[in-house]
Protein backbone atom coordinates (compact mmCIF):
# COMPACT_ATOMS: atom_id res chain seq x y z
CA UNK A 1 0.00 0.00 0.00
CA UNK A 2 1.26 3.11 -1.38
CA UNK A 3 0.92 6.73 0.09
CA UNK A 4 0.76 9.95 -1.49
CA UNK A 5 0.95 13.38 -0.31
CA UNK A 6 -1.78 16.25 -0.98
CA UNK A 7 -1.37 18.83 0.60
CA UNK A 8 -1.32 18.37 4.50
CA UNK A 9 -3.91 14.78 4.12
CA UNK A 10 -2.46 11.67 3.26
CA UNK A 11 -3.87 9.27 0.77
CA UNK A 12 -3.79 5.80 0.42
CA UNK A 13 -4.00 3.98 -2.32
CA UNK A 14 -4.08 0.22 -2.80
CA UNK A 15 -1.41 -1.55 -5.06
CA UNK A 16 -3.63 -0.62 -8.17
CA UNK A 17 -3.13 3.02 -7.78
CA UNK A 18 -6.39 3.99 -6.75
CA UNK A 19 -7.43 5.64 -3.76
CA UNK A 20 -8.97 4.43 -0.95
CA UNK A 21 -11.18 6.53 1.73
CA UNK A 22 -9.29 6.44 4.91
CA UNK A 23 -10.40 9.50 7.08
CA UNK A 24 -11.42 8.36 10.63
CA UNK A 25 -12.00 4.85 12.19
CA UNK A 26 -13.97 3.54 8.96
CA UNK A 27 -10.83 4.84 6.92
CA UNK A 28 -8.42 2.97 8.71
CA UNK A 29 -10.49 0.12 8.77
CA UNK A 30 -10.91 0.25 5.27
CA UNK A 31 -6.84 0.60 4.52
CA UNK A 32 -6.35 -2.46 6.81
CA UNK A 33 -9.02 -4.79 4.63
CA UNK A 34 -7.55 -3.58 1.29
CA UNK A 35 -4.30 -4.80 2.83
CA UNK A 36 -5.26 -8.39 3.39
CA UNK A 37 -6.84 -8.05 -0.13
CA UNK A 38 -3.98 -7.14 -1.83
CA UNK A 39 -1.97 -9.06 0.13
CA UNK A 40 -4.09 -12.45 -0.50
CA UNK A 41 -5.09 -12.87 2.66
CA UNK A 42 -8.73 -13.58 2.98
CA UNK A 43 -8.60 -15.75 6.09
CA UNK A 44 -6.47 -13.17 8.57
CA UNK A 45 -8.78 -9.83 6.79
CA UNK A 46 -11.76 -11.69 7.90
CA UNK A 47 -10.06 -11.82 11.32
CA UNK A 48 -8.96 -8.14 11.94
CA UNK A 49 -12.24 -6.62 9.78
CA UNK A 50 -14.87 -8.74 11.45
CA UNK A 51 -13.17 -8.06 14.81
CA UNK A 52 -13.54 -4.26 14.70
CA UNK A 53 -17.29 -4.74 13.38
CA UNK A 54 -18.04 -6.15 16.19
CA UNK A 55 -16.77 -3.21 18.10
CA UNK A 56 -18.47 -0.34 15.82
CA UNK A 57 -21.77 0.52 13.95
CA UNK A 58 -22.26 2.92 11.25
CA UNK A 59 -24.23 4.49 8.33
CA UNK A 60 -23.59 5.59 4.85
CA UNK A 61 -21.48 4.52 1.62
CA UNK A 62 -18.87 4.17 3.31
CA UNK A 63 -20.16 1.72 5.85
CA UNK A 64 -21.49 -0.38 3.55
CA UNK A 65 -18.72 -0.74 1.21
CA UNK A 66 -16.84 -1.87 4.70
CA UNK A 67 -19.18 -4.53 4.65
CA UNK A 68 -19.45 -5.22 1.09
CA UNK A 69 -15.56 -6.14 2.05
CA UNK A 70 -16.66 -8.52 4.44
CA UNK A 71 -18.86 -10.49 2.64
CA UNK A 72 -15.72 -10.45 0.31
CA UNK A 73 -13.51 -12.35 2.98
CA UNK A 74 -15.88 -14.58 4.00
CA UNK A 75 -16.76 -15.85 0.19
CA UNK A 76 -13.31 -16.31 0.02
CA UNK A 77 -13.27 -18.26 2.94
CA UNK A 78 -16.17 -20.38 2.63
CA UNK A 79 -18.41 -18.32 4.61
CA UNK A 80 -20.71 -18.27 2.02
CA UNK A 81 -23.81 -18.24 3.77
CA UNK A 82 -23.06 -15.47 6.12
CA UNK A 83 -21.40 -13.40 3.25
CA UNK A 84 -25.60 -13.49 1.32
CA UNK A 85 -26.99 -12.53 4.74
CA UNK A 86 -25.09 -9.83 5.06
CA UNK A 87 -26.15 -8.58 2.11
CA UNK A 88 -29.66 -8.96 2.78
CA UNK A 89 -28.50 -7.35 6.48
CA UNK A 90 -26.47 -4.19 5.51
CA UNK A 91 -26.16 -3.72 1.76
CA UNK A 92 -29.92 -4.83 0.58
CA UNK A 93 -31.17 -1.91 2.51
CA UNK A 94 -29.32 0.94 0.93
CA UNK A 95 -29.90 -0.49 -2.58
CA UNK A 96 -32.88 1.85 -2.79
CA UNK A 97 -31.30 5.07 -1.34
CA UNK A 98 -28.78 5.15 -4.13
CA UNK A 99 -26.22 4.15 -1.49
CA UNK A 100 -24.84 0.84 -3.05
CA UNK A 101 -24.88 1.71 -6.57
CA UNK A 102 -21.25 -0.56 -6.94
CA UNK A 103 -21.72 -2.84 -3.81
CA UNK A 104 -24.64 -4.16 -4.56
CA UNK A 105 -24.28 -5.86 -8.18
CA UNK A 106 -20.87 -6.91 -7.58
CA UNK A 107 -21.42 -8.64 -4.06
CA UNK A 108 -24.59 -10.61 -5.81
CA UNK A 109 -22.37 -11.61 -8.95
CA UNK A 110 -19.42 -12.51 -6.40
CA UNK A 111 -21.68 -14.62 -4.69
CA UNK A 112 -23.63 -15.93 -8.05
CA UNK A 113 -20.24 -17.04 -9.01
CA UNK A 114 -19.27 -18.47 -5.91
CA UNK A 115 -22.11 -20.80 -5.20
CA UNK A 116 -25.03 -20.39 -7.78
CA UNK A 117 -28.02 -22.21 -7.15
CA UNK A 118 -27.93 -23.10 -3.53
CA UNK A 119 -30.24 -20.14 -2.86
CA UNK A 120 -32.22 -17.38 -4.98
CA UNK A 121 -30.30 -14.23 -5.52
CA UNK A 122 -32.61 -11.28 -5.20
CA UNK A 123 -31.34 -9.39 -8.45
CA UNK A 124 -35.30 -7.50 -8.75
CA UNK A 125 -34.12 -4.27 -6.15
CA UNK A 126 -31.05 -3.83 -8.15
CA UNK A 127 -32.02 -3.98 -11.43
CA UNK A 128 -34.82 -1.55 -10.15
CA UNK A 129 -31.98 0.84 -8.86
CA UNK A 130 -29.86 0.43 -11.58
CA UNK A 131 -32.74 1.32 -14.12
CA UNK A 132 -33.47 4.56 -11.97
CA UNK A 133 -29.98 5.44 -11.78
CA UNK A 134 -29.50 4.98 -15.72
CA UNK A 135 -32.14 7.86 -15.84
CA UNK A 136 -29.48 10.81 -14.33
CA UNK A 137 -26.03 11.40 -14.97
CA UNK A 138 -23.18 9.29 -13.32
CA UNK A 139 -19.64 8.35 -13.20
CA UNK A 140 -18.56 5.99 -15.57
CA UNK A 141 -17.80 3.53 -13.38
CA UNK A 142 -20.92 3.78 -11.79
CA UNK A 143 -22.65 3.12 -15.29
CA UNK A 144 -20.69 -0.06 -15.91
CA UNK A 145 -22.36 -1.36 -12.50
CA UNK A 146 -25.43 -0.45 -13.47
CA UNK A 147 -24.91 -2.52 -16.42
CA UNK A 148 -23.58 -5.17 -14.73
CA UNK A 149 -27.08 -5.44 -11.94
CA UNK A 150 -29.15 -5.54 -15.77
CA UNK A 151 -27.65 -8.33 -16.53
CA UNK A 152 -27.34 -10.26 -13.28
CA UNK A 153 -31.05 -9.82 -13.35
CA UNK A 154 -30.78 -11.06 -16.83
CA UNK A 155 -32.32 -7.96 -18.18
CA UNK A 156 -31.24 -8.34 -21.82
CA UNK A 157 -33.57 -5.97 -23.05
CA UNK A 158 -32.65 -3.06 -21.02
CA UNK A 159 -28.88 -2.79 -21.51
CA UNK A 160 -29.48 -3.24 -25.17
CA UNK A 161 -31.91 -0.06 -24.97
CA UNK A 162 -29.00 1.47 -23.08
CA UNK A 163 -26.80 0.76 -26.22
CA UNK A 164 -29.30 1.70 -28.99
CA UNK A 165 -30.28 5.28 -26.56
CA UNK A 166 -26.26 6.32 -25.17
CA UNK A 167 -25.56 10.05 -25.57
CA UNK A 168 -21.92 9.78 -24.44
CA UNK A 169 -18.68 10.23 -27.17
CA UNK A 170 -18.59 6.42 -28.13
CA UNK A 171 -14.75 7.48 -29.39
CA UNK A 172 -13.93 8.56 -26.09
CA UNK A 173 -12.46 5.48 -23.97
CA UNK A 174 -14.73 5.41 -21.19
CA UNK A 175 -17.54 5.11 -23.99
CA UNK A 176 -15.79 2.96 -25.88
CA UNK A 177 -14.99 0.74 -22.73
CA UNK A 178 -18.77 1.23 -21.36
CA UNK A 179 -20.09 0.27 -24.93
CA UNK A 180 -17.59 -3.07 -25.30
CA UNK A 181 -18.57 -4.50 -21.86
CA UNK A 182 -22.73 -3.43 -22.34
CA UNK A 183 -21.92 -6.10 -25.41
CA UNK A 184 -20.45 -8.50 -23.72
CA UNK A 185 -22.72 -8.67 -20.74
CA UNK A 186 -25.68 -8.36 -23.19
CA UNK A 187 -24.26 -11.85 -25.03
CA UNK A 188 -23.90 -13.06 -21.86
CA UNK A 189 -27.22 -12.81 -21.22
CA UNK A 190 -28.55 -14.43 -24.42
CA UNK A 191 -26.44 -17.29 -23.81
CA UNK A 192 -24.17 -16.14 -26.86
CA UNK A 193 -21.33 -17.38 -24.94
CA UNK A 194 -18.64 -17.50 -27.17
CA UNK A 195 -19.58 -13.73 -28.27
CA UNK A 196 -19.43 -12.95 -24.43
CA UNK A 197 -16.26 -14.80 -23.56
CA UNK A 198 -14.44 -12.83 -26.73
CA UNK A 199 -15.57 -9.65 -25.82
CA UNK A 200 -15.18 -9.45 -22.33
CA UNK A 201 -11.70 -10.91 -22.31
CA UNK A 202 -10.61 -7.75 -24.65
CA UNK A 203 -12.24 -5.49 -22.40
CA UNK A 204 -12.10 -6.78 -18.55
CA UNK A 205 -8.63 -5.58 -18.63
CA UNK A 206 -9.14 -2.05 -19.33
CA UNK A 207 -11.97 -1.29 -16.52
CA UNK A 208 -9.06 0.32 -14.27
CA UNK A 209 -9.09 2.95 -16.54
CA UNK A 210 -12.75 3.88 -15.66
CA UNK A 211 -12.04 3.76 -11.78
CA UNK A 212 -12.13 1.38 -8.78
CA UNK A 213 -9.62 -0.66 -6.90
CA UNK A 214 -7.90 -4.03 -7.92
CA UNK A 215 -10.25 -5.62 -5.38
CA UNK A 216 -13.33 -4.05 -6.89
CA UNK A 217 -12.00 -4.43 -10.60
CA UNK A 218 -11.41 -8.39 -9.95
CA UNK A 219 -14.87 -9.10 -10.77
CA UNK A 220 -14.49 -8.37 -14.43
CA UNK A 221 -12.09 -10.30 -14.91
CA UNK A 222 -14.33 -13.06 -12.98
CA UNK A 223 -17.21 -12.58 -15.12
CA UNK A 224 -14.91 -12.74 -18.08
CA UNK A 225 -13.52 -16.37 -16.96
CA UNK A 226 -17.23 -17.49 -16.30
CA UNK A 227 -18.10 -16.82 -19.60
CA UNK A 228 -15.32 -18.17 -21.21
CA UNK A 229 -16.03 -21.32 -19.15
CA UNK A 230 -19.28 -21.90 -20.32
CA UNK A 231 -18.24 -21.24 -24.08
CA UNK A 232 -14.99 -23.32 -23.87
CA UNK A 233 -15.02 -26.02 -26.32
CA UNK A 234 -17.45 -24.94 -28.90
CA UNK A 235 -15.99 -24.48 -32.39
CA UNK A 236 -17.35 -20.71 -32.63
CA UNK A 237 -15.58 -19.72 -29.50
CA UNK A 238 -12.01 -21.70 -30.64
CA UNK A 239 -12.50 -20.10 -34.74
CA UNK A 240 -12.94 -16.32 -32.57
CA UNK A 241 -10.41 -16.84 -29.88
CA UNK A 242 -7.91 -17.51 -32.98
CA UNK A 243 -9.01 -14.65 -34.87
Amino acid sequence: MEKTQLGQRIVDRDVSGSPLFCDGASGLAHVVAHRHLDAGQPKEGHRVLGAWLATHEGTGSDWIHLQWHMAVFEIATGRWTAAFQRFVRHIQPAVSVGEAYTDAPSLLWRLSLSNPGRLEIPWEPVREAAIEGLRAPSSPYVELHHLLALAGAGDGSSINRWRSTRTRDGSSLSGHVLTRMAEGLGALVAQDYARAAVTLAATAPQISRLGGSRAQNELFELVSQEARWRAEGTSVFADQRAA
